[in-house]
């Protein structure tokens, strides 16, 4: 987040509200690369909620430190 906004990390944790951080999240772009796998394949793989949910849990996690 700070390396795409150009915002510092204190910046970010401590004027940036949170559910902006959430949104922001969620309406970052990206590519995923299926490397040529069949659509059975990608179904098996970590669905984009899941992602959202680790980076959730990860900025949750720092913010407790």
């Amino acid at each position: 987040m700070a390396s795409a906004t150009g915002w510092t990390i204190d910046y970010i944790l401590n004027n940036v509200n949170y559910q902006t951080l959430i949104m922001m999240l969620s309406d970052a772009p990206r590519y995923i690369d299926t490397g040529g796998k069949s659509q059975e394949a990608e179904d098996t793989e970590r669905s984009v909620e899941d992602e959202a949910n680790e980076i959730v849990g990860f900025y949750k996690s720092e913010l407790t430190k």
